[in-house]
């Protein structure tokens, strides 16, 4: 009888101390997880149920690959605007305008025969502006023919035969109505223009040599640099602190290495090469920040 007793408090013994031995142990897994979960956590910043800068695309979306959460998903740091272009993938690069958009198209096409980064198209149109859109609708052309392109990149430039009234009214440039009207063209365009993993660059006016229009870039840079600057996805270029960094026409300027180089050409308007190039590179800086 005794030997009987024994065994069974044995058994129980035996079976409370595997009981202990079990939770103990199962409630070191469960605080081991929840701390390694933790420090996961707070090591990575993504978060799959978060902003839409940090988290997965929605599968079931029947526009994916069209809302912005794709394509931040595709960038490396899954935040920036632009993907990073490459010889096998370049980024595709559309610049148009007037005829000093020639300047920014110098430069690209200079660009892709040196690195094969960039794909890019190339529409100037000499004469045309914001204002005259009897001579040439700009609004109705980015529309129609430029907004749905397969274009990650687009750099206006537009505005230099702007100094003008407007068919139809206000005929008194620079008044508030003409700026009224102004701003109002130029905010459509950018809204025409805005897609997901795009950028839009406007790249304003610098300072003129002639007589009549030496009020121009007054007059319309801080309405498209506001538009631009206020935009999600646009960035604004100042290519009078570039090229007129004394706030008048100067046909020279000196470079980062101290030389004097020629950036304007003689008709007191359109940009010579050297600053052309030094354009382009403020578009490409631009394209940088945005790129990852």
């Amino acid at each position: 009888m005794a030997a009987m007793n024994f065994r069974v408090v044995f058994a129980l013994v035996i079976a409370i101390s595997t009981t202990w031995i079990f939770h103990d142990s199962s409630a070191a897994e469960e605080t081991g997880a929840a701390s390694y979960e933790a420090s996961d956590y707070q090591e990575s910043e993504f978060d799959p149920w978060g902003a839409p800068t940090q988290r997965w695309p929605d599968v079931l979306s029947p526009g994916l690959g069209e809302e912005e959460t794709y394509y931040y998903w595709t960038r490396e740091d899954r935040k920036s605007l632009l993907r990073e272009g490459t010889e096998l993938k370049p980024l595709h690069v559309w610049v148009g305008g007037d005829s000093l958009a020639g300047g920014a198209a110098l430069g690209f096409r200079e660009l892709t025969r040196s690195e094969h980064r960039w794909e890019y198209t190339e529409d100037v149109r000499k004469s045309t502006g914001v204002v005259s859109d009897w001579y040439f609708d700009w609004e109705s052309h980015l529309e129609n023919e430029i907004a749905d392109g397969p274009y990650e990149v687009i750099v206006l430039s537009i505005g230099g035969n702007d100094w003008q009234g407007f068919r139809g009214g206000p005929t008194e440039k620079g008044s508030v109505e003409w700026s009224e009207k102004y701003r109002a063209r130029i905010s459509r365009m950018l809204q025409t223009l805005d897609r997901p993993g795009r950028l839009v660059i406007w790249v304003g006016m610098p300072h003129f040599r002639i007589p009549f229009m030496v009020p121009l870039p007054d007059a319309v840079n801080p309405i498209t640099r506001n538009v631009f600057e206020s935009g999600e996805r646009s960035s604004w270029i100042d290519a009078a602190a570039i090229v007129s960094p004394d706030g008048v026409w100067v046909k020279n300027v000196t470079d980062e290495n101290g030389k004097t180089i020629e950036v304007r050409t003689d008709d007191g308007t359109h940009y010579q090469s050297n600053g052309a190039r030094l354009i382009t590179a403020a578009v490409v800086h631009a394209i940088e920040q945005r790129t990852r």
